[in-house]
């Protein structure tokens, strides 16, 4: 029997436009009003969360930052965190910073760019929605190592967003990824929007989602997730059904149970509608 059931955002819940689809939300809730727990599970960090996820009803906690932060959705309380230290993760995001990439740490729910950094959204090659989520969650500082340092505090995770050129490539991509083999302790993956985000060393969505597992005594076979991208695919196999979206990555797919429809398709109705049919 399914008693968690946890979804991705970016490119598996929200339709390309991130929008929740009706019957999509519909269903989260019903088996939610079940008591089916239903568990957003994104990179994002928790102030991230778009108006569209407050909306959906019933859920009550949410895996943020790849798994680098559990919070409850009522208190806005930490429950969670598995994060990289800051005087580790300092050195990467000084060599990031002298690329042409926006590298943003989260740190407790919150997020930092670079104010000289801010220009190149315009050119990340994705939906307006996107360039404006990340406008509108981004904490602009002048220096962002030195505003981490007075903070103190360790990093939920690091996101490295990528400007694209005349023909459509990201700028400086390959030099991020060789910077990054210099730092094996970190687990670097691709992103839903064409990135590449860091989190400590074993922690995912998947670390994370069995870490939520035994804090409210579900098994992973008692659990069904959905994704569509690198990021999930820890969470796809810690779960005791992993769910590709038809939209997803040919890894996720690979790394998945069962394929179902694509975001824009109700994919997630499509599939709970098979394992879970007391939902229809």
């Amino acid at each position: 029997m399914i008693k968690l059931i946890a979804f991705d955002l970016d490119g598996t819940l929200f339709d390309d436009h991130k929008r929740i689809r009706p019957e999509t939300k519909g269903i989260l809730e019903k088996a939610a009003r079940r008591g089916i727990e239903t568990v957003p599970a994104t990179g994002r960090p928790y102030k991230g969360l778009c108006s569209e996820v407050e909306k959906l009803q019933g859920f009550r906690y949410v895996l943020t930052t790849n798994g680098g932060g559990i919070y409850e959705r009522e208190t806005g309380t930490c429950i969670y965190q598995d994060c990289m230290k800051l005087e580790e993760l300092l050195p990467l995001l000084l060599r990031l910073e002298e690329l042409d990439v926006m590298a943003d740490a989260f740190v407790q729910g919150d997020s930092y760019m670079t104010k000289r950094k801010v220009s190149l959204i315009d050119r990340i090659n994705g939906p307006e929605e996107i360039k404006d989520y990340i406008r509108t969650s981004r904490i602009v500082v002048e220096d962002q190592a030195a505003v981490l340092r007075a903070r103190g505090d360790d990093v939920e995770k690091l996101t490295i967003n990528f400007a694209t050129d005349e023909e459509g490539r990201r700028i400086d991509y390959d030099k991020a990824w060789k910077i990054l083999e210099d730092f094996p302790g970190f687990h670097p993956v691709s992103g839903g929007m064409q990135n590449i985000e860091v989190t400590a060393g074993g922690v995912s969505k998947g670390s994370a989602l069995l870490w939520l597992g035994e804090y409210l005594k579900i098994q992973p076979e008692e659990m069904i997730a959905f994704g569509d991208s690198g990021n999930d695919i820890d969470m796809l196999r810690a779960a005791g059904i992993g769910v590709a979206m038809g939209n997803a990555e040919e890894e996720a797919k690979a790394a998945a149970d069962f394929v179902t429809l694509a975001n824009t398709e109700d994919g997630i109705v499509y599939a709970l509608k098979k394992y879970i049919p007391e939902l229809i």
